[in-house]
């Protein structure tokens, strides 16, 4: 198989392009500096409830949305669904600024909260006939399909609940419009849950449009049974609602995508695919393309663990405070005491296929009081690039998750190097990473790469069957930088073999290998 890669960014977080026959590095996941707390969540509105932050830009502004919860005495009326808050009414608020640093409240007068409309809430749960609005999600996105009418161009996705349905079918997955991205209508149906395990849509769901391929695409969460009572769905296709508490038990939570030409007709969920066999439970998926490597997904999906009973090692995990708050949190749920979360880092070149790395991205630290808890490592739904601490240095990336501590919410700043999710890496011994056969289109190459003092990398260009050519074997190349241009022997133009099957090798000690491009 020979490779067009044209002039594109090409990152290491797989086995894609690597022989791996001829390569004896190792494809090593790298995890996130913990930086500053950006946002501290503690209006009245926001202690009890914060989740799935996540922004847009838009005309100049960036417009961040989340889930808050304003306190109240909840009618029965609303959230028919099992395990979820009773005593404040969900609502979407809104911060805005000009960067993602540097956000505020706006004073919306929408909606009264204590006696007063002088907060940003946008939007607030509410129940119609047998629709509830219930907000246990909301998604904003740009729709950059060029045929989308201007007053619709702002999106976004939420579950709501259709009370005229039963167990699992009153989920359902709805869209609402907007012009301006503050005001918003409720659209129509995406998808139900009518069918079973088509979707359960009470987590983070994303979508975006692809413009290469002219379709819209969309991550919801799933669920599937894989053990347990409940298993019997699988072959029954049957899902009542005695088994309500067995799906919530045995249920495994998982990924489903769906696409649509017309963001109106959607195809059922059907789970992703993934480089592995392990089945452990992941949703919020924060599915999203890298805009240095356009042809790359990621996400950050959280994954669930519960534990079954309380055990001696819960009395010590975190400290005292640690143990008095996962109790007083068990009182609305035993699952919210025995339950842990953290990340993982996945990505993907056909928005299906996806390759994961099964260890912890984010999340399992050092224990403190405010960790180790049902909530912790949910990661915002966007990655960004940013100036370094130190200007000269030049940009790397910014990532956002979801911090709790026993009063409010915050939003942790973690970083990242550029391309830096992962990357082939040598140890003290010489190791080989070798390509397989590409086409790439331009004049040089330039790698993003680091080694140690003693440690080094030489590139070679390979003939498709693996044979040097001739003047392409690079000068000995240390540092660590994200852009270094490569020279073979006294020149660094490659433009003789643009457009010719060949392979590379990089030969490496004590050194990681991130990304690589050629360009004119």
């Amino acid at each position: 198989m020979i490779i067009d890669i044209g002039n594109r960014r090409e990152v290491f977080w797989d086995d894609y392009l690597v022989d791996t026959e001829a390569t004896t590095a190792a494809l090593t996941m790298h995890k996130p500096v913990k930086k500053e707390i950006a946002y501290v969540f503690d209006k009245p509105w926001e202690t009890k409830i914060f989740s799935y932050p996540h922004y847009i830009e838009w005309q100049g502004e960036c417009l961040m949305y989340y889930i808050a919860g304003v306190p109240c005495k909840q009618p029965l009326r609303l959230s028919k669904d099992f395990n979820k808050e009773v005593s404040a009414l969900k609502c979407v608020c809104l911060m805005k600024g000009p960067d993602p640093f540097h956000l505020e409240r706006p004073n919306l007068g929408l909606y009264e909260v204590n006696g007063s409309k002088d907060n940003n809430v946008l939007l607030q749960q509410r129940c119609e006939g047998d629709l509830e609005e219930e907000f246990d999600n909301f998604y904003v996105f740009i729709d950059e399909n060029p045929d989308c009418p201007a007053d619709e161009k702002i999106k976004a996705l939420a579950q709501q609940i259709n009370h005229s349905k039963g167990f699992p079918g009153f989920r359902e997955l709805w869209c609402y419009t907007s012009g301006d991205g503050i005001n918003f209508k409720l659209g129509w149906k995406l998808s139900g849950a009518d069918e079973p395990f088509a979707g359960l849509f009470d987590s983070l769901n994303t979508a975006h449009y692809d413009k290469e391929a002219g379709v819209y695409r969309m991550y919801v969460r799933g669920l599937h049974l894989g053990y347990g009572v409940a298993a019997s769905a699988n072959e029954t296709g049957l899902v009542t609602a005695e088994m309500e508490k067995d799906l919530a038990a045995d249920g495994i939570r998982d990924i489903r995508y769906m696409e649509s030409k017309d963001f109106k007709t959607w195809t059922v969920p059907r789970q992703i695919s993934y480089n592995d066999d392990y089945d452990f439970p992941l949703y919020t998926n924060t599915v999203q393309k890298y805009a240095r490597a356009p042809h790359m997904y990621l996400g950050f999906p959280t994954r669930y663990v519960e534990r079954k009973r309380w055990t001696g090692n819960f009395d010590q995990l975190g400290g005292e405070e640690n143990v008095a708050w996962r109790k007083e949190r068990m009182e609305s749920s035993p699952r919210h005491g025995l339950a842990v979360t953290d990340a993982i880092f996945m990505s993907s070149r056909d928005g299906f296929n996806w390759h994961r790395f099964p260890e912890a991205f984010a999340g399992a630290e050092p224990e403190h009081a405010h960790n180790w808890v049902y909530g912790d490592a949910y990661f915002m739904n966007n990655v960004m690039e940013t100036p370094c601490e130190a200007p000269e240095v030049g940009t790397e990336i910014s990532l956002f998750a979801k911090e709790l501590n026993r009063e409010y919410r915050m939003l942790r700043h973690y970083t990242l190097r550029l391309d830096g999710f992962a990357s082939y890496h040598a140890d003290y011994d010489v190791k080989v990473l070798e390509t397989k056969p590409i086409i790439y289109d331009g004049s040089e190459l330039s790698i993003n790469f680091k080694t140690s003092a003693i440690g080094f990398m030489y590139i070679d260009i390979l003939d498709e069957t693996g044979k040097p050519i001739d003047g392409y074997h690079s000068c000995e190349l240390f540092g660590n930088t994200t852009d270094r241009t490569v020279y073979f022997g006294d020149g660094k133009d490659v433009s003789a073999l643009s457009g010719r099957p060949v392979k590379l090798r990089f030969t490496m000690r004590d050194a990681d290998i991130y990304s690589f491009i050629f360009r004119d």
